[in-house]
């Protein structure tokens, strides 16, 4: 792989050519996990995030409420 700068166009098409390596004709369960591991990954970030988003608007909230005191 060549060196390339975190967050560049390049840096990320190499990390794409390193996932689509794996697609094989003779294996095409790889391609199906491939694409299950990257619902799986969206899945997971947005839970991630919706639970944080929640945490901020209870703090929010919280703030708000002891300011007005």
């Amino acid at each position: 792989m060549r060196p390339t700068q975190y967050g560049t166009a390049e840096f990320y098409e190499d990390m794409f050519s390193d996932l689509l390596a794996d697609v094989d004709s003779d294996r095409p369960d790889t391609t199906e996990n491939l694409i299950q591991g990257f619902y799986r990954a969206l899945d997971s970030w947005f839970e991630y995030h919706d639970k944080q988003a929640r945490e901020y608007a209870d703090i929010r909230k919280r703030v708000r409420q002891a300011l007005t005191v």
